[in-house]
């Protein structure tokens, strides 16, 4: 029983560390495209999600040139 129990507790912790980390937005805001949790930046606000590497790179460069537009969330 307590073999089985390591695996499981540690799967469950690491599900909970990745839904924590889910970005705050579905569009990049570079480039307008849909954006890929992958390419992810923290921010204050929270993890911001890009569609790709270069984009990521720009935002990081110089953030507050840009506008994230949060994602709603369903009540």
């Amino acid at each position: 029983m307590k073999a089985r129990l390591a695996p499981l507790l540690l799967s469950l912790a690491m599900t909970a560390t990745v839904f924590a980390a889910w970005p705050i937005n579905d569009e990049c805001p570079v480039d307008q495209k849909p954006a890929r949790p992958i390419y992810r930046v923290k921010t204050a606000e929270g993890f911001v999600a890009f569609c790709c590497t270069d984009c990521m790179q720009k935002f990081a460069r110089s953030p507050g040139s840009f506008k994230v537009t949060k994602k709603e969330v369903a009540k």
